[in-house]
């Protein structure tokens, strides 16, 4: 079933709890997915906002699209906390856990962004470094350029993240954390000139570290990932 009308497809989109009182998320997700003649379905943690109505709102539609946003809780991944995280959000981690399981045994396609794509990592039986600068990779966290492309990646050729990059060897960068491992159900498909994870992949599901909804709307990267998502 599709909450769309005459074939349009319907994303569920999650969203973040910050500032407090308030729900976010980038403009940028919705705008892109709006340019490809999409729908959007705003899914959402906390009070009111239960597991199965959540679960619900994903056999609804017709992809998932996993935002950016705070760090993933350790817990989910099975380490321990280090001090390094920031503003984690457990609420929030068990609604979209749960939506990737959902969606994957739905056929649906996944599309994890930035934390959406760690956020998939960790799901999928993967593991994530806590901070990059502290393991010694520095210049990834370039929010002051987020519209610009600040560091080169290369993708595995035939790949997803090949795919979407349409040819583009540099992307934005907005990340503190990464990918360490992708465990065994996800393949690396792309990595920054320093080696650090920019893409994994596995049937009907990707998961990019940059962030495509903030590149200037004449990017030819721009509106890829998402085309991919919607199958246009």
């Amino acid at each position: 079933m599709t909450l769309g009308r005459g074939g349009v497809p319907t994303v569920a989109l999650t969203m973040g709890r910050s500032p407090a009182a308030r729900y976010s998320v980038h403009r940028g997700y919705l705008e892109a997915l709006w340019d490809l003649g999409a729908n959007v379905a705003l899914l959402a943690a906390g009070p009111g906002a239960g597991m199965e109505q959540a679960l619900d709102l994903v056999r609804a539609c017709d992809a998932v699209l996993l935002t950016g946003g705070p760090d993933v809780d350790p817990s989910v991944y099975g380490a321990q906390p280090t001090g390094l995280e920031k503003d984690c959000d457990p609420e929030r981690d068990a609604i979209e856990v749960a939506a990737v399981h959902c969606a994957l045994e739905e056929g649906k396609r996944v599309l994890g962004i930035c934390r959406g794509m760690q956020l998939v990592t960790a799901a999928l039986g993967g593991r994530l470094v806590a901070d990059l600068p502290a393991a010694g990779y520095c210049g990834h966290d370039a929010e002051e350029r987020e519209s610009s492309r600040v560091h080169g990646v290369a993708a595995a050729p035939g790949s997803l993240a090949h795919e979407v990059l349409v040819g583009m060897g540099m992307v934005n960068s907005i990340h503190h954390q990464a990918v360490l491992d992708s465990g065994e159900q996800l393949e690396v498909s792309a990595r920054a000139d320093d080696g650090v994870v920019e893409a994994v992949e596995a049937e009907g599901v990707l998961g990019i570290q940059w962030h495509p909804e903030r590149l200037p709307r004449d990017d030819i990267g721009r509106l890829a990932p998402f085309r991919w998502l919607v199958g246009a």
